[in-house]
């Protein structure tokens, strides 16, 4: 009798099967040409934003679908962007849809931004900057820039700065992306009525303007919460319920970027680095690169060289 699959040899089967029908797969971003592709194979979207942000542009048809039980309904020249888990049900592509997706990590996205980062995260967790309808002249330019990555990665010519090129075109996407966001947030909040703000979208935006400005992010949560003038639990929980990411994920978040900036700079050794994120010890440091990014500091710094 044969034996049925486990969970988790169902999601590495299809992983497989995406990794097969996507024109670019890598652990921090992936390109799906036509998301056709996953329907006929029986694949959910949810795999491709297990862990990471989905971007969804829809160039013909339509695309309607649940993201966290709000509906969308998706038409030619518009984007969707799915935060990491979001729960994706109840989708229906047209016939003549063509949608492709890019799936980006959060690693992708914090190399892109940099220190603006907090930029992308207001847009998405606080004004809620889950669509954007592009121009005739904005559709153009964001086909032009996946049409030149997608170009570039199928390219057979090889370069000895392939791997740079395509980091820069993909970071290219990422800031045009956010620039538009940004656009569509500052409407958004000309329209918005400030005494009809919830309360905790409002601790949750005072709490992501105190991580980005504090120098040195590693504190627990209550070091955030007194400065807030609420209790630990309280801003836990509405962090999880403006963002579905815990206090404590916000804050491990910042300081991973904090570290991924600081070990791009060959000048600065791993005790200033330590130091300036901290941690007493490069010790202390390296255990928490390990288990948050999954290498210590300087197999990092020698990955990213």
């Amino acid at each position: 009798m044969p034996q049925m699959m486990n969970n988790k040899d169902k999601k590495d089967k299809m992983l497989e099967i995406v990794k097969e029908i996507c024109t670019y797969y890598e652990d921090d971003f992936i390109i799906l040409n036509d998301i056709r592709k996953l329907a006929a194979c029986d694949i959910p979207l949810n795999v491709l934003v297990e862990d990471t942000n989905l971007v969804l542009y829809c160039a013909a048809g339509k695309l309607k679908l649940d993201v966290n039980l709000v509906s969308y309904d998706l038409h030619e020249r518009q984007i969707l962007i799915c935060p990491p888990k979001a729960e994706l049900t109840n989708y229906e592509i047209s016939e003549d849809c063509y949608c492709h997706g890019l799936s980006l990590s959060t690693n992708t996205l914090q190399n892109a931004l940099k220190n603006n980062i907090d930029l992308w995260n207001k847009c998405i967790y606080v004004d809620k900057v889950n669509t954007l309808t592009l121009s005739e002249e904005g559709e153009d330019l964001w086909i032009k820039y996946y049409d030149l990555l997608a170009a570039k990665i199928m390219s057979d010519e090889i370069n000895s700065y392939d791997g740079f090129i395509i980091k820069s075109l993909i970071h290219s996407v990422v800031l045009e992306l956010c620039g538009r966001m940004l656009l569509n947030a500052s409407e958004k909040l000309k329209h918005r009525m400030t005494q009809n703000t919830k309360q905790s979208r409002v601790i949750f935006r005072n709490f992501l303007d105190l991580l980005n400005n504090e120098p040195i992010k590693y504190h627990p949560v209550s070091f955030y919460s007194d400065q807030l003038c609420v209790t630990s639990k309280y801003l836990a929980n509405v962090c999880r319920q403006e963002s579905g990411k815990s206090a404590i994920v916000w804050i491990q978040d910042r300081v991973i970027q904090d570290i991924q900036f600081l070990l791009e700079k060959p000048e600065i050794s791993l005790k200033e680095i330590a130091q300036q994120t901290g941690f007493d010890t490069v010790s202390l440091l390296g255990r928490f690169a390990r288990k948050y990014m999954g290498m210590s500091p300087r197999f990092l710094r020698k990955k990213n060289a």
